[in-house]
Order: structure tokens, then sequence, then C-alpha cells
């Protein structure tokens, strides 16, 4: 029995995965923001017979506090990890620049920030597993820059624009992270679904006929969420052997794309250090 922990495993791909594992006799750890869709993970579970491999984290992973003190929960239960998934984010797009109580712009904050604090907050844990595996459910292989002096898009703040550049930021994470790891057991793969039929997506868009258009331009282009996972499932199963890769779904993206630029990924590392120091002083 592996053990594996999926954040944002209350909706969409990520709890298309932890049930996947739940099914197939795994411990699975979600985590999530809304206490009733983890009951319901939970209540799941129960139908599955699977209710004591069953464990839901409620915290709001857009805080860098809380995403200490999940990987401090975490510890105090488990022994070990084998997989870890990040698929947390918000679809929304806010139209003004929205802080949480910590000071970081909210986007930034659970789709960046709270994916840095984890990986290197678990890789204790996963390093005592036999074959570890962290993927980061973003957007690699698509085009774009890091404002190295505004990673949080304070600046003539675009909602569209902050979404992307989280993605920009996921792909240098992967890079630094890999960099940084000296033991190189773990396996760090980023992965784009591409277009996935969620409701959580759909749930978003406030004008009625955007979210006609939307949701036949996904019933064409999308695909449903449990045909969505099966590339996943099948890294997870079988990790690569680089120690990090990219895939936009099945397809593998070369790492000589700008987009991983390895001496922007150092600096934002230390970019990244200097931020979280200033956010646990507060």
């Amino acid at each position: 029995m592996k053990t594996i922990l999926v954040t944002g495993g209350t909706d969409g791909i990520g709890k298309g995965i932890a049930t996947h594992y739940l099914k197939k006799g795994d411990r699975v750890i979600v985590i999530g923001s809304s206490a009733a869709k983890g009951n319901l993970f939970l209540s799941e579970a129960k139908q599955l017979g699977a209710e004591e491999r069953a464990i839901f984290l409620q915290a709001d992973l857009s805080s860098v506090k809380e995403n200490k003190r999940i990987i401090e929960e975490v510890k105090s239960r488990l022994h070990s990890l084998d997989m870890v998934v990040f698929s947390a984010t918000s679809h929304k797009i806010k139209k003004e620049y929205t802080e949480t109580q910590e000071g970081l712009e909210f986007n930034f904050g659970l789709s960046y920030m709270s994916r840095f604090v984890l990986s290197f907050g678990f890789k204790e844990l996963l390093e005592k597993s036999d074959i570890p595996i962290i993927v980061n459910v973003c957007a690699p292989g698509m085009n774009g820059t890091v404002d190295l002096n505004d990673i949080q898009n304070k600046n003539n703040y675009n909602g569209s624009k902050a979404r992307y550049h989280g993605s920009r930021l996921n792909d240098l994470l992967g890079v630094a992270f890999v960099d940084m790891d000296t033991v190189r057991k773990i396996k760090y793969v980023l992965f784009n679904p591409w277009a996935v039929q969620t409701t959580g997506m759909l749930e978003t868009i406030e004008n009625p006929v955007n979210k006609l258009f939307t949701k036949l331009i996904f019933k064409i282009i999308g695909k449903p969420v449990d045909q969505a996972i099966i590339p996943i499932i099948e890294l997870l199963d079988k990790p690569p052997e680089p120690n990090l890769t990219a895939y936009i779904q099945r397809k593998e993206v070369s790492l000589t794309k700008k987009t991983f630029n390895r001496e922007n990924a150092q600096q934002l590392y230390k970019n990244t250090v200097q931020l979280l120091e200033v956010v646990m002083e507060k």
C-alpha cells in the first residue's frame, strides 16, 4: 500500500486522482479549503470501504502558515510519502489585485508559494519512499516570461496574466527543486493537462453567454476528468528516469525552453526564500 497526498483533492483532477488510488487500495490524504467537500470525499471513501485509508485535512493553501501547519500535521501522522500531487488552484480570475492576510497576491500564494513550501516541506517524508514522485499540475510548455522584479504582479496587475505568470513560476520551481536536491531521489514532474471538463472552471464564469460558449468549447476540445487523469496516473505509477520532466498530456516538453532557465530559477528561489522570511516574521 502506497501513500499519496493530493492538494485540491476534493475537486476536479485532484479528486479524480484521489479516488483512483483509494479504489486501488492505497492510503490517500486530500487537502482542500471546503469542509463540506472534504466530508463528501470521506463519505464516498466510506462507500468504497476505504474510510480507514482516507484522510481529509482542511486548509487555506494561499496562506504560508497554513501550508507549514499542514506539513507538521502530515509529519505527525505519517512516516513517509510515496506520491504528492499539487492540483489546488483557483479558476476565478480576479479583476483587481487581491492580497491574503499575509500580504501575498492571492493566486501567487495559492498556485506558486504553496507548492514551493510543500515541495521542500515534504522532501524528507518523500525520501523515505522507494520511488518518490511529485507531480505539479500547472501549465509547462507554454510561452511566457517571469518578471523577477515583480513576482507577485503588483505593478500593472492583470488577472489573466497573473495566472499565466504563476505557471511560469512553477516551471522555475521544478528547476530549482531538482537543482537544490542533493539526494536526487525524488522525481519532479511538471504536468499540463490541457483542457479539462471541470465544474470549478465553469462556476467562475459569471456571464451566462460566456459560460455557455466556454462550456461548448470545452465539450469539443476538453476531456472529462476520468480521461484527463490517465497520463498523470501513468507517470505516478511509473516515474520517468530524469529527475525533472515536463509534459503536455503525454507529450514531453523540452527543458531547453527559456521558461526553464536555470539562472532565473536560482534567482526566483532566492527571492522566494527572502519573501518567506518576511511573511513568517509577521
